[in-house]
């Protein structure tokens, strides 16, 4: 899902994800590591345009600046490049709060992005034994039995942060510094 006309050039994408933790020694010199928190992915990109392409831009500053959410695709991301050529989908229902999905035999490669049917949740899967994934973050959506779970073309939908500056400079050629958090 593109977000803009070919007139509108990306660069720099960077997906980052957000996972607060902590860890401490414990007195026998062990290592204890808890997350404290939800994960999420954090997007930045740039946009170069001529100036008379800026009415795009101005479009979309106008939809999505104040909170308004949007759906993109990850860019390389999104494009899976391992051995799975067959559709892929759960065999039973799993309540939200779950990691492990069963699902139909399947090759996908842990660290592969994975979104499910009904969600717009980016997870990766941590774990595969061939007829069950297990994903990180937990699912915050119950998964339903026979639902795909999408490795291909993956989106995700975000949000433009607070703090990113969207004014536009007065030049020929202008560009832009998008910042976006995952819509959780």
């Amino acid at each position: 899902m593109a977000l803009f006309t070919n007139n509108i050039k990306i660069s720099d994408f960077q997906i980052q994800s957000v996972e607060p933790a902590y860890s401490n020694k414990s007195w026998t010199g062990a290592q204890i590591r808890r997350s404290t928190g939800i994960q999420y992915y954090q997007l930045t990109f740039n946009i170069q345009f001529n100036q008379a392409d800026r009415q795009e831009v101005l479009n979309f500053i106008a939809q999505y600046s104040q909170g308004k959410p949007f759906s993109t695709d990850l860019g390389y991301y999104s494009q899976y490049t391992g051995n799975q050529f067959a559709t892929v989908s759960s065999t039973a229902t799993v309540n939200k709060g779950g990691s492990v999905i069963p699902c139909t035999s399947n090759v996908l490669e842990v660290g592969t992005l994975v979104t499910f049917q009904n969600s717009t949740k980016i997870h990766r899967i941590i774990a595969n034994t061939g007829t069950s994934i297990t994903v990180f973050p937990a699912l915050r959506q119950n998964v339903q039995a026979g639902e795909v779970i999408r490795y291909q073309g993956i989106t995700g939908t975000f949000i433009i942060d607070i703090d990113c500056d969207l004014n536009l400079p007065s030049k020929n050629i202008m560009n832009l510094s998008i910042k976006a958090t995952e819509a959780l």
